[in-house]
């Protein structure tokens, strides 16, 4: 064919069905040159219940001027050099506009928007992308290279590649598109995979390439969880006229749902996007899911599934976004349960959202949600009344009676983060921008990268500031405290700050009556620019999910939630322990040592537990345990050591006639046994004054019973409860058989004061400290046992669960030789995988079943392919 101008002096050149002598030839100046031209997107491989034959090549027109491929040539080369070419015969390129040349363009239609063409209609042969790999190039009329892509086992040889070829991301993942660049017209044109390499897609995935920044004056309202949340949400949905647009991972919570159920009845158009689900739910949170979304469709809302069925480009949607009137957004960290949005004074997790009111911004992220709201795609199905469970019933909503939080009026700069689309480029962006300091608050950080090629984008940019002299700070959450964390933590605090000298330090979150898990995923840089968001810190939340976050520049807003994440910082309970060093952080701050590091300056074998700081024979572990001061020698002032009174009080249990006096009282009491005179009067400084005497545990022989812990449980044989406790059971927290102690008392006889009193008192110590250290090791062991099941758990995943109140009072040593009752069938049947000698491990250290089952349910997908919340 050939080429012939448009009727109009502005229309684009046409075919001609015939020779057109007579009239001008066109100028190869008005039409696009091969260095305007280039591959973009590239499907190699792809099938679907539609069709088996849905590879695609896109091609850009970079330029000014239309593109008339015509003559032109499609080639590949196999790995044998063996080379296979198709010549374009009608292709014609708008500028600024690009092509998918596919072998089954209608089923590619299904999946992708744009222009795609018919490789059959555009080029003179079939043509096709070999499984195992090739080098695919476009030549132009001259035969000269215009671009080239070598994938798999393709030569690398060819002219316009260098290096190694583009390779899959993750083995056995099926319709992957690669993306130039970030697929979004910034064509980096290196001739290598690092041209391929900033990130992928798959088939049906959206590739938004719309501008996310917008700087207005808006309202802003600051969200806090728990304390704030429920109440501003109910008064924002019932403020709505028009429409209500709700993405959710999990929606629960019956008073919103009331809310949107009364807009769609008052005539809001209310449209709700939730994810369908998957294997791992529990049953009620399947049956409220559904239950939830089908009285929304019973009302007359638009609801749909986003994952049901079909080909799913998406692991999850994970977003936290909703859209009221075109005219504002709500944007948070957690899912519309109670758990994250509490009734107002009930407890529940540290959370972070913010409502923004700009028209502008809320039309940018409606045009995103659009994209998922659309039933025609194939992620998306409708809810249908079928879709109810059986039996359930929508709980009552009751009147809520609560307080807004303020909002501030300004100015402000506002970043929308979509995942996969944008949001690690402009998440990195974010940390790169960072000068004096970023302070983390996140749910988890996942340092592996399982999803793309190279090293986790995240953590290498948040060790780059660190490098560069920036402050990082990282709150964990610590409700599950599992190895994973424990890794991130010892991260910051072991290796980037003891090591390598950086400013940064991790701590595990405390809680209290109010505030029960961290659950958050945000970000301060330099108290200007703060992250709101969905979005864990892993790969799959960036790169798998559907994610939305907004990044919000005024230092008047993020001076909201810089207070809020101090508080967080500050929080002590006495459970929480970050470092792992058997010292809690609240004592080991009262006491002015490092909660966030263990290791000991110049010592390798040594962490802060074990080191004896006043130097009076006492660890730090051993001053915690009985209530002393490591700073302090003589805790109480009364001239006798510590380590003197906590044996001294170690032996009043051994002997009858001697009255029981508890360590604590021992090192904090100067009358610790009560006989109303000072102890060092009657005891001496250096307690030379103790009566020792054996106890006759005989019936009167005389003789001295020396018994042995037959079941190595660390409880001495004549007063074990369970004298046939297997190996490796925990047991009760001073761990030291009656018959041992006696033993020693017995052997003492042979000195009655002085330095022989004070080496007894000093051995006695040791041993009850030793078995205390035993009983330690041993949940150690269960911990780690629990940590060996979750990784054999692998196809689970991390399920939203909310976590109880934690009691911070009256806390004490934990009870090691509980006794439990046996697992039955139906607790196990709660938690799979488990042996019935672990749940009632659990069980004996005085955990709930309902709270054991929190506690799986959170914890078993942390080793899975997904982590959601």
């Amino acid at each position: 064919s050939t080429l012939m101008p448009g009727e109009q002096d502005s229309d684009d050149w046409q075919h001609a069905l015939w020779p057109t002598p007579g009239q001008a030839e066109p100028n190869p100046a008005d039409f696009a040159t091969k260095d305007d031209l280039r591959f973009t997107r590239f499907m190699p491989s792809a099938s679907t219940d539609i069709s088996s034959d849905m590879e695609f090549i896109e091609i850009s027109n970079q330029g000014e001027k239309l593109a008339v491929l015509n003559g032109w040539t499609m080639r590949t080369t196999t790995g044998s050099l063996s080379s296979y070419n198709a010549t374009v015969s009608n292709l014609m390129i708008q500028p600024g506009s690009s092509v998918l040349l596919a072998n089954d363009a209608d089923a590619v239609r299904v999946y992708e928007d744009g222009n795609v063409v018919d490789a059959d209609g555009a080029l003179d042969r079939n043509f096709y992308f070999p499984n195992s790999g090739a080098a695919l190039q476009l030549l132009d009329g001259s035969g000269a290279e215009v671009d080239t892509i070598v994938y798999g086992n393709g030569p690398v040889s060819v002219p316009g590649w260098n290096g190694i070829a583009l390779a899959e991301p993750l083995a056995n993942l099926d319709n992957l598109i690669y993306l130039r660049g970030s697929g979004c017209g910034d064509t980096p044109d290196t001739d290598t995979v690092a041209d391929w390499h900033e990130q992928w897609s798959r088939l049906g995935g959206s590739t938004f390439c719309i501008d996310t920044s917008i700087s207005t004056t808006a309202s802003v309202t600051p969200l806090l969880g728990p304390e704030h949340g429920l109440t501003d949400l109910l008064a924002w949905i019932n403020d709505a006229s028009s429409s209500l647009h709700v993405h959710m991972y999990l929606l629960h919570e019956v008073h919103l749902v009331q809310a949107m159920i009364d807009a769609q009845n008052r005539g809001v158009e209310v449209t709700v996007v939730l994810d369908y689900g998957d294997s791992w739910w529990n049953q009620y949170d399947l049956d409220t899911q559904r239950g939830m979304a089908t009285e929304l469709l019973a009302s007359g809302a638009q609801v749909s599934w986003f994952g049901d069925t079909g080909e799913n480009p998406y692991a999850y949607i994970h977003s936290k976004v909703a859209v009221k009137d075109n005219a504002s957004v709500w944007v948070g960290s957690g899912n519309w349960k109670s758990s994250s949005h509490p009734m107002p004074g009930e407890a529940g997790n540290r959370d972070w959202g913010v409502i923004v009111d700009d028209a502008g911004l809320a039309t940018m992220v409606a045009a995103h949600l659009a994209f998922d709201e659309n039933q025609a795609r194939e992620h998306i199905t409708p809810v249908v009344a079928t879709d109810a469970p059986t039996g359930w019933t929508m709980p009552s909503a009751s009147a809520i009676v609560g307080e807004t939080a303020a909002s501030i009026q300004g100015d402000v700069d506002a970043q929308l983060l979509v995942c996969p689309d944008n949001c690690i480029d402009d998440l990195v962006a974010v940390l790169d921008s960072a000068d004096e300091e970023i302070l983390l608050s996140l749910q988890y950080l996942d340092m592996d990268w399982s999803w793309g090629w190279g090293e986790n984008p995240i953590l290498e940019s948040l060790e780059k500031a660190a490098q560069r002299n920036v402050r990082l700070r990282l709150i964990l959450n610590g409700a599950y405290l599992d190895e994973d964390i424990q890794s991130v933590v010892d991260r910051f605090n072991e290796e980037w700050n003891h090591t390598l000298g950086y400013d940064t330090a991790a701590i595990v979150m405390s809680s209290d009556e109010v505030v029960t898990k961290l659950h958050n995923k945000g970000v301060i840089v330099d108290g200007e620019h703060v992250l709101v968001s969905s979005i864990n810190w892993g790969d799959s939340a960036l790169v798998r999910n559907r994610e939305m976050g907004l990044v919000l520049s005024s230092e008047a807003i993020a001076g909201v939630y810089m207070n809020s994440w101090y508080e967080d910082w500050h929080r002590l309970d006495n459970a929480t322990d970050t470092d792992q060093d058997r010292l809690t952080d609240a004592w080991e701050v009262a006491h002015g040592l490092n909660r966030t590091q263990r290791s000991v300056v110049g010592d390798a074998l040594m962490d802060e537990s074990m080191m004896d700081s006043d130097q009076d024979g006492l660890s730090n572990f051993a001053e915690q345990l009985h209530g002393g001061d490591p700073n302090n020698a003589d805790t109480d002032g009364d001239c006798i050591t510590d380590d003197l009174e906590v044996a001294w009080a170690l032996a009043t249990a051994l002997n009858a006639s001697m009255d029981d006096v508890e360590p604590l009282a021992a090192l904090t009491q100067w009358d610790a046994d009560l006989d109303g005179t000072n102890d060092s009067e009657v005891l001496g400084c250096d307690l030379a004054g103790v009566d020792i005497q054996p106890v006759d545990d005989t019936g009167g022989t005389g003789t001295i019973v020396v018994d042995t812990d037959l079941d190595d449980d660390g409880i001495l044989n004549g007063a074990d409860q369970c004298p046939d406790t297997p190996v490796g059971v925990a047991t009760d927290a001073e761990g030291c058989s009656s018959e041992q102690r006696a033993a020693l008392v017995g052997d003492s006889t042979e000195s009655s004061a002085g330095d022989s009193a004070e080496s007894f008192f000093l051995i006695l110590m040791i041993l009850a400290l030793v078995l205390s250290a035993g009983a330690y090791v041993i949940l150690r062991g269960m911990r780690t046992e629990s940590e060996n099941v979750k990784d054999a758990i692998s196809e689970a995943a991390f399920a939203e669960v909310s976590g109880g109140t934690v009691d911070n009072q009256g806390w004490q040593q934990p009870v090691l030789n509980a006794s439990v009752s046996g697992a039955t069938p139906e607790m196990l049947a709660k938690v799979p995988g488990w042996t019935a000698e672990m749940v009632e491990q659990y069980l004996a250290q005085g955990w709930t079943m309902d709270q054991l089952v929190t506690y799986y349910q959170e914890q078993v997908a942390q080793h899975t392919r997904t982590e959601q919340h």
